[in-house]
């Protein structure tokens, strides 16, 4: 009885054991070289490490790769082969349905920095999907063949995405399917490297990788039916590891609203560009990124050396963020011309953007004609190479401002209606120019402070306020550009003809 539960229990084990072999060897599975023939090829290559271009993506191949920057060509390889295995795990989730073939249904779109100007060298599916799979450690074959391109080629390999039909090993599907892959082309000859069937080799990568899939020669290939048109378009994408990569300077040619622009595009350094503004109105000149007049001929023709950004201008539309049907565009379109206001940045009025008491002083004393430069200005919180602090001080010098208390004139503080009002009628009088005050009509005329409310009587008087729909002036409310350079040229106006 003994010798029976002996034997049963030996007969147990052996088929648990049993039933933990792979009904195929792992050699037979994928027919890959030997290691010291794989590692012969890679080791024989000769590498030109290629850049994606996208930073985020530069970024995390760099860390993955930064413990091997010692190794021979073999270990690195190895090492984006192990790391793919290991990291990825298979899944349709970025896909909009899972089954094969469904690569044209990959969801995630991502946005990633690229260097300006520099010749792209794989195409952008391609990186989009690797990307997503290394950030994300999710997909298909198809993805784990394009994070493994990618990988190769920022080793030195050249390496293609390939698709066609796969037949399975015993055990992982029946017959064949659509299938993704690596293959690195070396010395004229394309070499198999599938990563996603070594996946599933390993237990999902959990377990020991067998490499049945690292290297496999054409010879061997007879799991694999390559979709030859489909795969030559594709690798048509892919700039070889050995070739110059170009960089362009990217010229990006537009115009105000009067008229259009031509001339954009991708330009190699040392080209010839010609840029040409269209457009019936009066031509004012083409103007670079940093406001600098370029040429005034509507044909501007340059050497291209770097990216540029070029604006035709237009008589009239200093500003390209203002609608034409803007209630202030003639009042800023004109104060732009004057010289009175500058854009945030060059061709940017930025209507809504708050008006801080350093503009306020600044286009006051441009529209006055200038002030001349000052050895000290009376504020403790202006300095002396401020931009606005020759505006300031001739401001102070005028009777314009006071500033706020304690030798401070708070220059990014947003001015106050009342504040600017009163600004306005102080220029007026240094000016000589007065007005009888007349009675504010506005519902909260009693919260005028007491030191706006004579300025702003004035300023009704001379036809410079208008209130709110609601019958409100809102004297401690903010003023936007907008608004501050719309009472300026009404302020302009009347001196003209006061």
């Amino acid at each position: 009885m003994n010798k029976c539960k002996r034997f049963l229990s030996f007969t147990l084990a052996l088929c648990l054991l049993l039933g933990c072999i792979p009904l195929f060897s792992a050699s037979a599975a994928g027919s890959a070289m030997s290691t010291d023939a794989v590692r012969a090829l890679l080791n024989g290559v000769e590498l030109h490490p290629q850049r994606t271009g996208y930073a985020e993506l530069d970024r995390m191949l760099e860390d993955i790769f930064a413990p091997y920057s010692g190794s021979d060509n073999y270990i690195k390889l190895k090492a984006a082969y192990d790391w793919t295995v290991r990291n990825i795990n298979f899944s349709w989730a970025p896909y909009s349905q899972n089954w094969a073939p469904a690569y044209d249904c990959f969801v995630p779109q991502h946005e990633l920095t690229y260097e300006v100007g520099l010749q792209e060298a794989i195409p952008w599916e391609i990186v989009n999907r690797a990307y997503h799979a290394i950030a994300y450690r999710e997909g298909v074959c198809y993805d784990y063949a394009a994070v493994f391109a990618v990988m190769s080629r920022y080793i030195g390999f050249d390496s293609f995405v390939h698709t066609g039909y796969f037949i399975f090993e015993e055990g992982y599907g029946t017959g064949s399917g659509h299938h993704g892959w690596t293959e690195l082309y070396i010395d004229g000859v394309y070499y198999i490297f599938d990563p996603q069937r070594d996946y599933r080799l390993s237990a999902n990568g959990t377990a020991a990788i067998p490499y049945a899939y690292f290297g496999i020669t054409y010879e061997n290939a007879w799991r694999y039916s390559p979709e030859t048109q489909v795969n030559a378009a594709r690798d048509a994408g892919f700039l070889p590891v050995a070739a110059e990569r170009d960089y362009y300077a990217v010229i990006k040619a537009s115009a105000t609203a009067s008229g259009t622009a031509i001339g954009s595009g991708a330009y190699p350094v040392g080209a010839s560009v010609t840029v040409a503004a269209q457009g019936e109105a009066e031509f004012v000149g083409w103007f670079d990124e940093n406001g600098t007049l370029c040429s005034m001929e509507r044909e501007y023709t340059f050497t291209a050396e770097k990216g540029r950004k070029l604006l035709a201008a237009f008589s009239g539309e200093l500003f390209t963020d203002i609608p034409q049907n803007a209630w202030y565009r003639q009042d800023a379109s004109e104060a732009g011309e004057l010289g009175i206001v500058n854009g945030v940045r060059p061709f940017t009025f930025s209507a809504d953007t708050l008006l801080t008491r350093a503009m306020a002083v600044a286009i006051l004393a441009r529209a006055d004609g200038g002030q001349a430069e000052v050895e000290k200005v009376p504020f403790t919180d202006v300095p002396a190479q401020a931009w606005y602090a020759n505006a300031a001080a001739w401001a102070k010098a005028e009777g314009i401002i006071e500033g706020v208390g304690k030798g401070r004139f708070a220059p990014e503080n947003a001015v106050t209606r009342e504040e600017f009002v009163t600004m306005l009628m102080r220029c007026a009088a240094a000016k000589g120019k007065t007005v009888s005050p007349s009675a504010l009509p506005y519902s909260d005329s009693a919260s005028v402070s007491s030191f706006a409310v004579d300025p702003m009587r004035c300023a009704q008087a001379a036809g410079l306020l208008g209130g709110y729909s609601d019958g409100t002036f809102r004297p401690q409310g903010t003023l936007t550009r907008a608004e501050g350079v719309t009472l300026l040229m009404r302020l302009v106006r009347w001196l003209e003809t006061a």
